[in-house]
């Protein structure tokens, strides 16, 4: 585990995201004090290479190419971003990418749902229990923040049933810079539940060094976890306020939660 002092000062303009109902199984009160955001891919869940395979296959009927997809680095990446570097070599123009989109994204999230049958997917060692340790708890707010497009992380958690554990939703939809999403989430959770969530009261749970850094950009707490493609020590080197091998145990996780950023010593 790894325990760092971390302080920012909160931005204040406001950006639009997707958010949900709240439902029964994570409940809001009007105590509300504490967020936790999660990422998808390498967090929650592995799609065993689903998710690339389906945006590659969507690129080619779409735009006639995968670009530099086959290559390309898609952790921490926002979807949005993959196709813009990955078609841009190819000669595609951002006002060319942005007017295909919504075809690809209808394309891509089809195929999505067929490789994932095909395929399969895991959630990750852990998740679960922490779950259902956050539904005990009615002032923290479970979202996502994630580089998917909303339609690809619904499908990828509703493999296992679980979008609509998730009451608040910041996607590649939003943004294609993830250091933007943090602020997003805050915005929208301040308007939709009228609380303003203190940069310092929300955590980021992520596996690479992205969710680290867009976490501390904000003045979040980061949780890294090596569930993903990152090593360990390249995630601890990067300084997260803590660090799991995984989520599995549920106390440390929850703990560390739980834990004032004020009260994170070096």
């Amino acid at each position: 585990m790894i325990i760092r002092a971390n302080t920012a000062t909160q931005a204040k303009h406001s950006n639009s995201i997707t958010i949900k109902k709240k439902s029964l199984r994570c409940p809001i009160q009007e105590d509300i004090i504490k967020a936790v955001l999660f990422d998808v891919d390498g967090t929650i869940l592995r799609s065993h290479g689903a998710g690339k395979q389906s945006m590659m296959e969507a690129a080619s009927q779409v735009f006639s190419t995968t670009g530099e997809m086959e290559t390309f680095n898609f952790q921490g990446k926002t979807d949005p971003f993959i196709l813009y570097r990955s078609l841009e070599m190819e000669g595609f123009s951002p006002e060319e990418i942005d007017l295909a989109i919504p075809r690809f994204k209808e394309l891509y999230f089809k195929i999505l749902e067929y490789n994932l049958k095909n395929l399969g997917a895991e959630l990750l060692p852990g998740l679960m229990d922490v779950l259902n340790a956050l539904d005990m708890e009615p002032s923290i707010i479970c979202g996502l923040l994630t580089g998917n497009f909303r339609g690809g992380a619904m499908r990828k958690l509703d493999y296992f049933g679980l979008f609509n554990r998730f009451s608040v939703g910041v996607y590649g939809d939003d943004t294609w810079d993830r250091n933007q999403m943090p602020l997003i989430a805050s915005n929208r959770i301040r308007d939709d539940l009228g609380e303003e969530v203190l940069s310092s009261d929300i955590t980021i749970i992520g596996d690479t060094i992205y969710d680290i850094e867009c976490g501390r950009e904000f003045g979040a707490k980061t949780i890294a976890v090596a569930t993903g493609w990152t090593d360990a020590d390249e995630l601890k080197s990067h300084n997260p306020d803590f660090f799991f091998h995984d989520l599995s145990d549920t106390n440390a996780v929850m703990n560390a939660i739980k834990a004032s950023i004020d009260t994170i010593h070096v």
